[in-house]
């Protein structure tokens, strides 16, 4: 006959020697992931990357390490082999917007235009209410001139769906990178004219009137952001300024 309590009481034994294994397992690999950080944070990036890569070996699954090895061979103009740890960890994670991006940029840091490109036009395509990325790639591809792509992205998209508030403020944003100041005011004002749900709207308006400088204008754009969003306290900082500026605050 067969002992149950005995084969219960080894079960619970086997399963308790397994937890504190991978207790241990977690907690050195942990360990190895603060070193590699602390090296990178003093821009020690050989040893940084060795860690790094230690910690992937043993923890195969972790794309944030993936996304920091790769930052770490930019940082040391190790380009090709970053671009394969970027596009190993777009491939097992396409939805990691920062993967695409620092493909991107380590494509154009080689000269591979024609590579990079698509690699913008496919992150745009799948995440088009990012509002993240226009401004992400669009400080890189305007060191290259290139934010022609970015704003033809959102163009397309803001036609094929005119009625989202979403597009035209990703719309705004690349306008702004470009300092096309009008273009972007536009944009803003029919993002909030659709209702968009982000404050950013207007403060993003409000900087590009005061760029063009309508002052006012930006003024009472910022104070109707907070009757819409109370705590908002870029709009309320973005009003001292301004009225410092005019000295009326302070």
């Amino acid at each position: 006959m067969f002992n149950l309590s005995w084969i219960a009481a080894t079960v619970v034994s086997v399963g308790l020697v397994t937890v504190i294994f991978l207790i241990g397992k977690t907690i050195a690999i942990a360990s190895l992931f603060q070193k590699a950080i602390a090296l990178y944070q003093q821009q020690d990036y050989p040893e940084a990357e060795t860690v790094f890569r230690q910690v992937i070996h043993r923890q195969r699954s972790n794309d944030m390490v993936r996304l920091l090895l790769g930052n770490t061979l930019l940082a040391q103009n190790k380009w090709d082999e970053a671009v394969a740890v970027f596009q190993d960890l777009i491939a097992r994670s396409p939805k990691t917007v920062d993967g695409y991006v620092k493909l991107a940029q380590a494509l154009i840091e080689q000269g591979k235009l024609d590579e990079a490109m698509p690699i913008v036009e496919e992150l745009i395509q799948r995440h088009p209410q990012n509002t993240d990325i226009p401004f992400s790639v669009g400080l890189i591809l305007s060191n290259i001139n290139r934010l022609d792509t970015l704003i033809e992205s959102y163009q397309t998209l803001s036609q094929q769906s005119p009625d989202k508030a979403i597009l035209r403020l990703n719309l705004a944003n690349s306008w702004m990178i470009q300092e096309n100041w009008q273009a972007a005011i536009d944009e803003y004002q029919e993002a909030i004219r659709l209702n968009i749900k982000k404050p950013q709207a207007y403060w993003y308006l409000g900087d590009a009137l005061r760029q063009k400088g309508q002052l006012d204008e930006a003024l009472s754009v910022w104070r109707e952001a907070i009757v819409r969003y109370p705590n908002d306290q870029e709009a309320q900082l973005r009003i001292r300024q301004a009225l410092k500026e005019q000295g009326k605050f302070g």
